[in-house]
């Protein structure tokens, strides 16, 4: 009998042995791949690179610099002498250049990517290789909302003459559109009253306090395993489900409940009287924003940059899990269309990148989107500006500028 459990046991402590080792070498392997990973946290990168502004809120500081380190990416931010993060050029247009001028946030800001990869440079590029003589502006600010932008159109953007002004609208301009302070950071606000806007006061309140950042979802946890972490990491972008029910076994702590902030109830079908309210001040800012540009000859267009969760199946789910929001009662395609509703009654031209972007996505290639962070990749840079570029050709608003080719697009 001793003999037959010594011959049970041998097989077992073979597979044991050669689990543990398994387990050793994935681990190693992923302590390895880390090393790759940038350690950088937020650390007030903006804070080096701007500075109060009575009309704005906030703008760049010509000549300014800072560097973002963070997990998944190193990138320096320079700002041209004008303030801008653009190459150096003038206010004066180069004789037969048409000229773009991009209004944003951090989306076309674009400071986690080098500025050559920013959707401004690539659009740029590209029409250049297309036989256009062309400059893109880029007039993109982090946490501006509709607001400052159209602001800062009236003050400083159209000093470049551009041809066209495209305003890249992102889900939470919506509710910023309607407050006084973006993370503790005064801004500019307008008022609606006798069909016209104006705004609230100035100068904007200089801040009392430093300014601060939205605080991620996800808690920063540690096991001291870094396969434990790789592993929890990807089940709690990829099946929050799964995370949870290895966390009642004690692996690691469960995802936490979030309230819903405001500014994500965009989404929600149910009408919210500040949301709506909102939104009406939004289309006023919108409609200011074309009148602008026409009464300067100028086309605008709108263009809608979906966030994550509209385009990305895994981060809806995790969202819905956070926030416990059900199927019923929310939407992520609700911005978009409001957006659409917009144009469509005050005559603005849209373009909606949820398509191109959410196949990109599933495309198996580079994603469009950060993991961690939320913002563009390169390829989503890339996308933006190829989808921007067919539009304006499709237009006819860029003479002589081919329509660029797109992998897997028919011809």
């Amino acid at each position: 009998m001793a003999k037959t459990f010594r011959q049970h046991l041998a097989p077992l402590l073979l597979v044991l042995a050669s689990t543990l080792l398994m387990l050793l070498v994935l681990e190693a392997a992923v302590r390895v791949a880390r090393r790759g990973e940038g350690g950088g946290k937020e650390a007030g990168e903006i804070l080096h690179y701007t500075e109060y502004d009575p009309i704005l809120g906030w703008s760049k500081i010509p000549g300014a610099r800072a560097v973002y380190r963070r997990r998944e990416y190193t990138v320096e931010v320079a700002i041209n002498r004008h303030g801008l993060r653009d190459p150096e050029r003038g206010y004066e247009t180069p004789a037969g250049t048409a000229r773009i001028l991009a209004l944003g946030d951090s989306f076309i800001e674009g400071y986690t990517v080098p500025l050559a990869q920013t959707a401004t440079q690539v659009l740029e590029s590209s029409l250049t290789g297309a036989g256009c003589a062309a400059q893109v502006i880029n007039g993109g600010t982090a946490g501006y909302s509709n607001d400052q932008e159209l602001l800062f159109y009236e003050t400083e953007g159209h000093r470049y003459a551009p041809r066209i002004v495209v305003l890249f609208f992102y889900y939470n301009d919506v509710v910023y559109n309607d407050r006084q302070e973006f993370f503790g950071a005064p801004k500019p606000v307008f008022e609606m009253g006798e069909g016209r806007l104006c705004v609230h006061r100035l100068p904007v309140r200089e801040p009392s306090l430093p300014r601060t950042s939205e605080a991620a979802a996800e808690e920063e946890e540690r096991s001291g395993s870094a396969l434990v972490d790789w592993v929890r990491e990807r089940l709690w972008y990829g099946a929050p489900a799964a995370h949870d029910l290895l966390a009642r076994l004690g692996l690691w702590r469960p995802m936490p409940r979030v309230p819903t902030r405001l500014e994500l109830r965009v989404y929600e079908r149910r009408r919210v009287e500040a949301i709506e309210d909102a939104w009406a001040k939004t289309a006023a800012i919108l409609g200011a924003a074309d009148r602008e540009a026409r009464s300067r000859r100028a086309h605008l267009l709108v263009v809608h940059v979906p966030s994550r969760l509209e385009i990305d199946d895994r981060t809806w789910r995790l969202s819905r899990h956070l926030y416990g929001w059900d199927e019923a009662g929310w939407d992520r395609g609700r911005v978009a269309q409001r957006l659409k509703e917009i144009g469509a009654q005050a005559g603005i031209p849209f373009l909606d990148l949820t398509g191109a972007l959410r196949r990109a996505n599933e495309g198996g290639g580079e994603r469009p989107y950060f993991t961690y962070d939320g913002h563009w990749s390169p390829a989503g840079h890339r996308v933006a500006a190829q989808e921007v570029q067919r539009f304006l050709a499709g237009q006819g608003w860029l003479e002589g500028c081919a329509t660029p080719a797109v992998a897997g697009s028919p011809p």
